[in-house]
């Protein structure tokens, strides 16, 4: 069956008669949460000077044109990330002057970068950083983090920060709570960093606007209280968890949400850099999309046979009705939208968004 597509994949805010659909960018680097090592042997013949950073990412629904892969280096959210290289949607190719003839990202499809003739003064922190040239905002603008590190000696880098966070998007009604589970570097001697953003990525922007939502302060050693500084838009509507011993921990409550809310949130917590000889590249972070609903767009099973039926709000997800009772909503996979005819998830050119 074909017929009109309208892919709802996700929506900054879904009201009555809205028609603004955001597709949702997901970027992967395999390797995050440890480091890459390039221990030089130059009198070895075995020896190949070559380091592959490797980062993946997906679009849902996929764009049309090709996206912008960046890669930085430097500190997360720092305005003065250093540019390594940038392929805009459109071919062009930048590579910093430092990395002429040493990087390049050899494959179309995917976003590893392939750096030669390694020395000490490449080491630091890597993002791959992936934006839909369609929706240049931050539902189509993801990054993760690779630390590369030249090898001297027995120097390995110390107290590594770790962050691991539930990327599936977060759907809420506007009035509802948002959770964002993220697990990571916590405690007294973390500074727990949530931000929002980014913004102004379009093909010449900067891409480097964030909005902290919340910075918890690290504490090292001391009987002095640990600081939480919330932004004014988030007052009396933010929190993050706490552990059995009463330890802050990296999860994000939101409460009350408002349309506003929508967008891409990240978790970056970090130790006290008095534990680590990186300093604040030591920080880690990875991201979880929002997604406010306008209150009547959630699934309903009243009146309804038993069944599966598309989401009112998201054609890509479905919910199952049992003797009236709602058991749960569930995700198509990328790329493909839920057919409530033939019960299943198809191809987007099959199926019409109700």
């Amino acid at each position: 069956m074909l017929g009109l597509l309208v892919v709802l994949s996700a929506l900054l805010y879904l009201g009555p008669g809205s028609a603004d659909a955001a597709s949702i960018t997901t970027v992967t680097v395999p390797d995050r949460g440890g480091w890459l090592v390039m221990w030089p042997r130059p009198g070895d013949p075995t020896w190949v000077n070559r380091m592959e950073f490797r980062c993946e990412y997906s679009i849902s629904p996929a764009s049309a044109t090709p996206p912008t892969i960046t890669w930085l280096r430097g500190v997360f959210a720092d305005a003065d990330r250093q540019v390594v290289y940038k392929r805009s949607s459109s071919g062009e190719v930048y590579v910093h002057p430092e990395f002429a003839g040493r990087v390049s990202v050899p494959s179309s499809n995917q976003a590893t970068l392939v750096l030669t003739d390694t020395k000490f003064d490449d080491w630091g922190r890597y993002w791959c950083r992936v934006t839909n040239g369609e929706q240049p905002d931050d539902f189509g603008t993801d990054e993760e983090s690779v630390l590369f590190w030249y090898k001297l000696g027995y120097d390995p880098p110390t107290r590594l920060s770790q962050v691991t966070l539930d990327k599936t998007p977060v759907r809420v009604t506007a009035g509802g709570t948002a959770r964002l589970d993220c697990m990571g570097t916590s405690g007294r001697e973390a500074s727990i960093l949530w931000v929002k953003g980014p913004a102004d990525c379009t093909q010449g922007g900067r891409c480097d606007g964030y909005e902290t939502v919340i910075h918890k302060s690290a504490v090292w050693m001391g009987p002095e209280p640990e600081n939480i500084t919330i932004a004014p838009n988030y007052d009396g509507r933010v929190s993050l968890a706490a552990d059995g011993s009463g330890s802050f921990t990296p999860t994000l409550t939101i409460s009350d949400i408002r349309p506003s809310d929508a967008g891409r949130y990240w978790c970056a917590p970090d130790i006290s850099e008095a534990y680590s000889n990186l300093g604040p590249l030591n920080r880690d972070a990875q991201s979880v999309v929002i997604i406010v609903n306008a209150p009547g767009t959630e699934p309903s099973c009243a009146g309804k046979a038993d069944g599966r039926y598309q989401h009112p709000a998201d054609c890509a997800q479905f919910y199952t009705c049992t003797g009236g009772l709602l058991y749960g909503t569930n995700n198509c996979p990328a790329g493909l939208v839920f057919n409530q005819e033939l019960q299943l998830c198809d191809w987007a050119n099959n199926v019409i968004c109700l």
